[in-house]
């Protein structure tokens, strides 16, 4: 492997037909050409786009100034200025504007103290005492606010407010119109530019308040507010490299207006289509040269193959197994080093071969060891997951037990007063019975005596029936449910143990609810637990309010209590295992646990509302029973 000189290395006979050709130079010379004028062409399409922003900010100008003009004619109007006129007759001259223009979502009449006089559509009774566009105008200015949300139904509106002036002169109320940005979004989307420009808008806190693709509103732009002008590699609306210019939206009037930006963006690719034809006589030209390289390296290709060729043979023979070839290159350049190489590589290949077939058998080996521990793991695993479901299924019914054991004395009470009644009447009547003349007036009694005690035992026995199905441990079917019987089975137990704490109940179950598909005992459990909850969160005693609706394909179970509320730190933890804030021992942290796992396993959910002091309200939904299971 001795030195070679330089007119024998391979580096040189490639490099020297590019030399001769001069592909370098021109390559260079045509890709400055090149750079230089996507530079002119792309300043003259961000100038495009300025242009184009500052005239859609003077569109969009015109069109807020001509929907504030509305307001204020509203506002001058005779109707308006009388003080005196009926409230209804004001609604009439505002439902007129609205009906006529077709760009008021909401047109509403505040007095001067916040209060809501009279309303076009929503009749909203909200704070207005604290909105900006109120305050401004019952100091007597005209507002025009930023674009934000309302709801039911959801819609994208702007509020322009302007102060209402009696005859006298004295503001009496302030006027706001909450103007449907569709209005404005159709000025904005009808522009186009090219075949992939859009115009939007965004504002001071440089959020979409105006965008063709309505999914990107009130969405943060990765524009920066500050430039006219600029490049985006990439954004959210795609992946292509986006040019935009953005134009400050100002105007000359006395009224303030939101600080907007009008935003022209296209992608470079559209922006730059004048390339397109550069692009082309570029690649000619580089053809060319690419040709004449080919033609001219052909010549000097012989002297470099041949050795080549040699080693791809020897290669595919080392590929097929036969690692004693050895490759007979005689060329004295790098491809002679490459072919000594090649034979050094080979030898030292073969006696790692031979050291790799001794540590395959022993991973075989070892493979065959881990693949039987695999075995006696599942094995495992499935043993231990059938214990956790087993336990499962123990803390449920353990959840279950302790309901019972706090419905105790409840249930006593209840069962106590019919037995004494039928306790009484048998009394009565074997004293009745132990006279010698029994008179026929005392058998009629006896028949009345008999049917009290009758009810009676009906009593208790749908009672302890009642509380063995509920005790009982629940098998997992799932069948057709009726919410409102689960509510009323869980009360039966639990009633008179709330009429001794002093809570009222107040029940508003639908009729017509619909059922879900669910587990009666389970439910009944879920159930048991909140009341029992929202009772001793009320130990004074208090209101306990039920409700079922149906709501959306769903069935809704809501109870509201007047208790003590659940402090904010803990509204997050509450369904944890284990977790509880009875410091007196009297939970075990289970309870709102395992009902969140039965309405899980209900394919439902389970949420609470509570601020400290003012009560709680646990909400549970479950899907309504489906159609195809009928």
């Amino acid at each position: 492997m001795g030195n070679i000189s330089f007119f024998r290395k391979l580096g040189f006979k490639i490099a020297l037909p590019f030399v001769l050709v001069g592909l370098l130079p021109l390559f260079i010379g045509i890709l400055f050409l090149f750079k230089y004028t996507e530079g002119l062409i792309r300043d003259d399409a961000c100038n495009n786009l300025g242009l184009l922003a500052k005239n859609t900010g003077e569109e969009v100008g015109r069109f807020m100034s001509s929907c504030v003009a509305d307001m204020k004619v509203l506002a001058e109007s005779g109707d308006m200025k009388n003080s005196g006129i009926h409230a209804d007759k004001k609604l009439l001259a505002m439902r007129k504007i609205q009906d006529y223009y077709k760009r008021f979502e909401d047109i509403t009449m505040i007095n001067t103290q916040g209060r809501v006089i009279t309303s076009t559509t929503y009749n909203y009774r909200g704070e207005w005492r604290s909105k900006k566009w109120f305050l401004e105008a019952v100091k007597g200015n005209v507002f025009v606010s930023d674009a934000h949300v309302i709801l039911d139904p959801y819609k994208v509106v702007l509020a322009i407010s302007v102060p209402l002036i009696d005859e006298n002169g004295k503001i009496y109320a302030a006027l706001v119109g909450q103007l449907n940005m569709e209005r404005l979004w159709e000025i904005v989307d009808s522009i186009t530019i090219g075949n992939t420009g859009f115009v939007t808008i965004i504002n001071d806190r440089r959020y979409y308040v105006a965008h063709p693709e309505k999914k990107m509103l009130f969405r943060q732009a990765p524009f920066d507010p500050e430039k006219k002008s600029g490049v985006i590699d990439s954004s959210d609306s795609g992946s292509e490299t986006l040019f935009y210019s953005a134009e400050k939206y100002s105007s000359t009037t006395e009224y303030e207006l939101p600080e907007w930006r009008i935003i022209v963006v296209q992608e470079k690719r559209d922006a730059l289509s004048n390339l397109s034809k550069l692009k082309y006589d570029v690649t000619y030209v580089l053809i060319i040269g690419l040709f004449l390289v080919v033609f001219i390296s052909i010549f000097l290709s012989g002297s470099i193959v041949k050795p080549i060729r040699t080693l791809i043979h020897g290669m595919s023979r080392v590929s097929n197994g036969d690692l004693s070839y050895k490759a007979s290159v005689k060329s004295r350049d790098e491809i002679g080093l490459l072919g000594a190489a090649f034979n050094d590589m080979l030898m030292r290949l073969n006696k790692a071969h031979q050291e790799l077939q001794g540590k395959t058998e022993e991973l075989h080996e070892a493979f065959n060891k881990i693949s039987l521990l695999n075995v006696t793991l599942e094995k495992r695993v499935e043993e231990r997951t059938k214990e956790l479901k087993e336990k499962q299924h123990q803390l449920v019914q353990a959840g279950k037990l302790a309901a019972i054991g706090q419905l105790g004395a409840g249930v006593a009470h209840e069962l106590n007063n019919p037995i004494a009644g039928i306790l009484g009447y048998t009394q009565f009547m074997l004293d009745t019975l132990a006279k010698e003349n029994l008179k026929i007036e005392e058998v009629y009694a006896f028949k009345k005596y008999l049917q009290h005690m009758e009810n009676g035992s009906r009593r208790c026995k749908e009672i302890i029936q009642n509380l063995l199905q509920f005790a009982r441990k629940s098998p997992e079917e799932v069948v057709p449910v009726n919410v409102n019987n689960v509510v009323a089975n869980t009360l039966s137990l639990i009633e008179r143990q709330l009429l001794e704490n002093k809570i009222e109940v107040i029940k508003n179950l639908v009729p017509d609810i619909k059922q879900v598909e669910g587990n009666h005992g389970q439910l009944q459990q879920v159930f048991t637990n909140i009341i029992i909850n929202a009772q001793q969160a009320m130990p004074e005693g208090g209101q306990l309010f039920i409700s079922t609706r149906n709501e959306n394909g769903n069935v809704a179970i809501e109870f509201k209590d007047t208790g003590c509320g659940i402090p904010e730190k803990y509204k997050d933890r509450i369904f944890e295992p284990f977790f509880t804030t009875k410091m007196d021992w009297k939970g075990t942290g289970l309870g709102l646990s395992i009902c969140y796992d039965i309405i899980k396993n209900h394919k439902g959910s389970i949420e609470v509302d509570s601020r400290l002091g003012r009560g709680a309200v646990f909400t549970i939904i479950l899907p309504v029973k489906s159609d195809k299971n009928v």
